[in-house]
């Protein structure tokens, strides 16, 4: 019997969160802007805020949110409530100073300078008050609950629960823990906390989604991991549109790819088991009362929506000043599109052949920078002698985005669940911690004719951080070395050279390139293809380049039916830094000639391209970042006459032929082709276009 769907799982959503309370009349906020600018539901924050910060609390506001919820009825909007449970401020720090989190010196710790973050540890006095109201308000006719929180920040908790609770798990004081220790607390806590919150909302009405602000591409630096609470919330979002207006690729990219990080962990989006939201702040992240541009705003609108996830359209000033700029009327805009096309928008997942890893045990326990974010500043990796895995994965998805290469994240779980055998090739950028059931797997891959891209420190530690003693994959890769040498070069001191003709090195602009920033000096069993070596450092960019002694630094093993391709050094955040145009060449021809093709097209402009497949037909979207080479990015410059070749066999759509419309204006021109292969032409582009492919 199949399983009844939830109201949330109807997608498309589109979600309408006003952030604050600065005098607006609530009501007035419903009638004149939520359910006029096309949102189908509210995360209500003003309802209960004061300023910028809301605690619901039922005597405070219980009737005035039922006569609220009778209006948001008749306008036919779903209503999330919105629940804060990581800071306070300071008269309830005050009241209540044994909800607070305390630092190893017993200080609070502070929140946007003005609060102070709250300890979630399910046996502490602010989660059971927590739980109390939050039973109260799931006695109303609400339709979901948002928590903001929780956050177990990595300085603490010193709390007397929690160092009571930490000996009790641990069996010693929390002052003698080790980093391991103090990072499974903060997990469990926060784990905890969300736990019993679902449990308690499922208990009174099943038909209320719960949801928080999940972390992706981030180390467990707040406890919040989001493969531990993936069964206790109906919705996965993260803050991929809480962006600045910066020219790099993690500013270009930061909403697909915290988009496409949810989607690997959400199970078959073809099915809509788990949906995605992606917080999207109108205003430019750490700018709370500035609006992004209207360029920006459809920009965020659609790579959020190609890449399978609804959109929270959220800014942090009063309605009556933002709602008539044009920034939020270009959301509304989309706002519109979107439910007027909600059968393009309805479940479907990617067509991708290619894979990225994002590692959770990486980026914790071995090396990883740190994006920035409300509680956690932006920081390096940290080890002169690692690399950045964060930083890696970042490079790759700039270089693949860039060349129209289709490609999905996937994490540990992926590989372990089987996911990984959906893929013709996987990289894997720095991926330093494997345990052995996905090694194990890996090399199941692989031997069956799955293709892998390693580098540097690929699999030489386990899980939890420890050296395993050599790489786990070392004879997929052909490894002979247990702890090689690890080399550190400034740019320009050392180079790559090529060895032979062979197709991964296709296209290099010289025989001779820069050669990473970091790398490892490994040996080689003989049967592996040596494609280039490198060169020690010398001692000036104008000294001589050695001509002996040079080590492998790009290698190729044929294992089983399959390839595993190897680089020695950190290349992913060598490219992140300089550009090294050779280095994308390397990154791309691995793709080019591992994977079938899905999306062929090579016109001039910068230009994503997502390919989806829903039951009985393809959606492929095209969304158009060529603008000025500055951020924010102003205006669009249109594209013409942009081809495209789609490679379709093998999804499971069977069709001899296929007819194309487009949703934005588009003539699709010069079709040709069948059931597996179609090719066409778009005659113009100009920011986002949707083609619906049957």
């Amino acid at each position: 019997m199949e399983e009844k769907k939830r109201w949330w799982q109807e997608q498309p959503l589109t979600i309408s969160a006003v952030q604050c309370n600065l005098g607006d009349d609530d009501e007035w906020v419903l009638d004149e802007y939520v359910s006029k600018y096309g949102f189908s539901t509210e995360q209500n924050l003003h309802l209960v805020a004061k300023g910028h910060m809301g605690y619901y609390n039922e005597a405070e506001h219980g009737k005035k949110l039922d006569s609220y919820l009778k209006k948001s009825r008749k306008h036919g909007i779903r209503e999330i409530i919105y629940n804060n449970t990581h800071c306070v401020g300071e008269a309830l720090s005050k009241e209540h100073p044994d909800w607070l989190q305390l630092t190893k010196e017993g200080k609070t710790m502070p929140a946007y300078g003005i609060y102070n973050i709250v300890c979630a540890n399910v046996n502490g006095a602010f989660h059971k008050n927590f739980i109390k109201e939050l039973e109260m308000l799931c006695t109303h006719d609400i339709d979901g609950v948002f928590l903001d929180g929780p956050l177990m920040h990595e300085r603490g908790c010193y709390c007397e629960v929690c160092k009571a609770d930490f000996e009790k798990r641990f069996g010693h004081s929390i002052y003698e823990a080790t980093r391991l220790e103090l990072q499974t607390m903060r997990i469990e806590s926060a784990t905890g906390h969300i736990r019993e919150a679902y449990e308690t909302i499922k208990r009174i009405n099943p038909d209320i989604a719960l949801y928080i602000n999940n972390s992706a591409l981030r180390a467990d630096v707040t406890g919040s991991n989001t493969r531990k609470i993936y069964d206790y919330v109906d919705i996965l979002g993260a803050e991929g549109g809480f962006h600045k207006a910066q020219i790099d690729p993690v500013g270009l990219w930061h909403v697909s790819s915290h988009a496409k990080h949810l989607e690997g962990i959400s199970g078959d989006r073809l099915k809509g088991e788990k949906p995605l939201v992606c917080f999207f702040a109108g205003n430019e992240s750490g700018i709370a009362y500035y609006l992004h541009s209207p360029a920006e705003t459809v920009l965020s609108y659609a790579q959020s929506y190609a890449n399978g996830s609804n959109i929270w359209y959220g800014v942090h000033f009063s309605p009556s000043e933002f709602k008539d700029k044009e920034a939020v009327l270009k959301a509304k805009e989309m706002n519109d599109f979107i439910l007027s096309n909600k059968d393009a928008f309805s479940a479907s997942k990617t067509c991708a052949r290619v894979a990225l890893m994002w590692s959770q045990n990486t980026a914790n326990n071995y090396a990883s920078s740190i994006g920035d974010s409300d509680f956690v500043a932006a920081r390096k990796a940290g080890y002169p002698e690692r690399g950045d895995h964060r930083g890696a994965l970042l490079a790759f998805f700039n270089v693949l985005e860039r060349s129209h290469i289709q490609f999905d994240i996937i994490d540990e779980v992926s590989i372990t669940d089987g996911r990984i055998f959906d893929y013709d090739s996987v990289i894997l950028p720095e991926v330093a911690c494997l345990g052995d059931e996905q090694a194990r797997i890996i090399k199941e891959y692989v031997k069956g004719g799955g293709n892998i891209l390693g580098n540097f420190d690929v699999a030489m530690y386990n899980e939890d951080g420890s050296f395993a003693g050599g790489s786990k994959l070392a004879d997929v890769f052909g490894f002979t070395s247990n702890d090689p040498a690890r080399v550190r070069s400034d740019i320009g001191t050392s180079f790559m050279f090529k060895q032979h003709d062979h197709e991964l090195l296709e296209g290099l602009t010289m025989d001779r390139i820069p050669a990473p920033l970091l790398n490892a000096k490994m040996s080689f069993s003989d049967d592996v293809e040596i494609l280039m070596r490198n060169t020690d450092p010398i001692p000036s960019t104008y000294a001589s380049i050695p001509t002996e002694n040079r080590y492998p630094s790009v290698t190729c093993h044929k294992y089983g039916k399959g390839k595993a391709y190897y680089i020695s050094g950190n290349i992913g955040e060598t490219t992140l830094a300089r550009n090294i145009r050779d280095h994308a060449r390397i990154m791309r021809n691995f793709c080019e000639i591992t994977a079938r093709p899905v999306v062929v097209s090579d016109a001039s402009g910068l230009y994503e391209v997502v390919l989806r497949r829903q039951e009985e037909r393809y959606i492929l979207h095209v969304i158009n970042l060529t603008g000025a080479m500055a951020r924010p990015i102003e205006s669009i410059v249109p594209l013409y006459n942009v081809p495209f070749e789609l490679y379709l066999e093998g999804f499971g759509v069977e069709k001899e032929k296929f007819s194309l419309r487009s949703l934005r204006g588009a003539k699709a021109e010069n079709i040709a082709g069948d059931g597996s292969k179609l090719s066409f032409t778009l005659d113009k582009i100009g920011d986002y276009e949707v083609v619906v492919i049957e």
